[in-house]
């Protein structure tokens, strides 16, 4: 039985095709991993099935019962509630019910009312829908799921406005999965996640016992948790049964025999088209010829193979800092109030840490404070000499630039050519370049951001969860070009697959948390 159907559907975005007559069936308890490049169309297309979107051309059937819920990246919280009130708010229609009960209960305790026996059946019958509910249970499940995405550290009475925008995108999810929707939709769910609160959430979404599809560029997590594949490649869409490790061997099984048989038809063109050319005039043979030219007239000539660009980052390097990089003596970071205390950090040229720990513990913030984006409350923090510094912040704020102005701003002296150049470098294609920041995908504004930081020379890169919303060639590209780089590297990562090979250390905030 399927739940969603999605039938010849095409949509454009200006002079640019992002899906072409797709069809789709979503069958009733699939775990489905929505995969593709940055920018092949995957959140569009979520936004088309939640009808946010109207396509083109084509439709999509969705069941009048069927409860559809979207984790949107963008969707604002009410700032001025709590993040207790905002969980309890996905069991608002359970709370009507428990208000409706007591209002029914005020009207028997009436003697004036002569409904009695009809609100006695109304009162059972709610009584009833709310144990079956869990209503009473509320509570537990809030904190179940608030513990499982590491959200119960933050403070269940914490007020939304107090949250960072990862905290809040956790918050939602929470929300989400506590309306426990026919179909989940989600859009990239584990960015601000910590590993421990990953492996939870693959836990939950493996035994989740509807539907969903996940947007996810994390190759291990998708792993865990679906039993197929739909893949967005050059405006189309195909399904691939099996985990994301099926679907890359299928796909490579694919589209090595489609390269065979490309090649082989070439082949055989042209070697008709040589025969021809040779033979056609010759009276003697050219019958043969013209056989051979009807042959090749009813070849159904297969289309030349797509290659999808892949990025290629590198980052200059400026010259030599001094052997002291940096360090910190009983440094006490946090904004209003300490978030860590006593920190005593060194780092010296050419070393390459990674920095984890669940989120909120001070991760962006000690690279602010380093960098001097925001002072210590405390204690000292030493520059060592002839530091060039690079630095790319966790989250930033979206312009109203295209991409090639992004950079142009910032690099005047470039031309025009040079600036089109470094975006293709990073993967991002014609139409990519000339779109407003704010139009392109997550993963396409990143390759802007990291293609201004490989435009600048330096010794020290400071990155902030720079994998986020990258696709994975884009962090394959990424992690070589940290590899290659000769200075000092400073990452805040939560994929420790992404770093385990190339740094020399990690400094885990959360032990020395407990250390203070």
């Amino acid at each position: 039985m399927s739940i969603l159907n999605v039938e010849n559907l095409t949509f454009e975005f200006g002079d640019k095709t992002i899906l072409k007559n797709i069809s789709f069936r979503l069958l009733k308890g699939e775990h489905a991993g929505l995969v593709g490049v940055n920018g092949a169309g995957k959140t569009t297309f979520l936004n088309i099935l939640t009808g946010r979107l109207i396509p083109d051309t084509g439709t999509v059937y969705r069941p009048s019962l069927i409860n559809i819920g979207y984790l949107d990246q963008h969707q604002e919280l009410d700032g001025s509630l709590t993040i207790k009130n905002t969980l309890q708010s996905a069991f608002a229609k359970l709370y009507e019910i428990d208000k409706r009960i007591l209002d029914i209960g005020n009207l028997l305790s009436s003697s004036a009312n002569s409904d009695t026996e009809k609100l006695l059946k109304e009162l059972g019958r709610l009584q009833d829908y709310l144990y079956s509910s869990d209503f009473y249970k509320i509570d537990s499940l809030i904190e179940n799921v608030s513990r499982g995405l590491g959200i119960y550290a933050l403070g269940l009475d914490t007020p939304i406005e107090k949250l960072s925008g990862g905290q809040r995108t956790k918050i939602k999810l929470a929300k989400l999965l506590l309306e426990n929707p026919d179909l989940l939709l989600l859009d990239e769910p584990t960015n601000y996640l910590d590993k421990e609160h990953v492996d939870w959430l693959s836990t939950y979404l493996s035994s989740y016992p509807d539907s969903f599809i996940v947007i996810s560029h994390d190759t291990d997590f998708l792993n865990k948790i679906t039993n197929v594949i739909y893949h967005i490649e050059f405006a189309g869409l195909k399904r691939y049964p099996g985990n994301y490790e099926t679907f890359l061997k299928l796909k490579d099984e694919e589209t090595k025999k489609y390269f065979d048989e490309y090649n082989k038809q070439q082949e055989q063109i042209s070697k008709l088209q040589d025969f021809i050319s040779k033979n056609l005039v010759r009276a003697s043979t050219t019958k043969r010829a013209q056989s051979r030219r009807k042959q090749l007239e009813k070849i159904e000539r297969l289309e030349k193979p797509k290659v999808m660009p892949k990025p290629a980052f590198s980052f200059m390097f400026s010259r030599e800092s001094g052997r002291f990089v940096f360090e910190s003596s009983k440094l006490n970071i946090g904004y209003s109030y300490p978030i860590l205390n006593n920190l005593n950090l060194s780092l010296t040229k050419g070393e390459k840490i990674a920095i984890t720990g669940c989120n909120g513990i001070g991760k962006s913030t000690l690279l602010k404070t380093i960098m001097g984006v925001i002072p210590p409350l405390s204690g000292k923090v030493e520059l060592g000499e002839y530091l060039n510094p690079i630095y790319f912040e966790q989250e930033s704020k979206v312009s109203s630039n295209t991409a090639m102005e992004e950079i142009w701003s910032e690099f005047p002296s470039k031309t025009q050519r040079e600036i089109r150049e470094a975006l293709a470098r990073c993967g991002l294609k014609q139409e990519h370049i000339l779109q407003k920041m704010s139009s392109l995908s997550g993963g396409e504004q990143s390759k802007v951001r990291l293609c201004r930081l490989m435009m600048t020379a330096g010794n020290w890169l400071l990155l902030d969860e720079p994998t986020n919303h990258l696709d994975i060639n884009a962090k394959e590209a990424l992690k070589e070009a940290l590899v290659k780089f000769n200075g000092t590297v400073l990452l805040v990562c939560h994929e420790e697959d992404f770093y385990k090979s190339f740094v020399s250390d990690i400094w885990n905030m959360e032990e020395l948390a407990l250390n203070m």
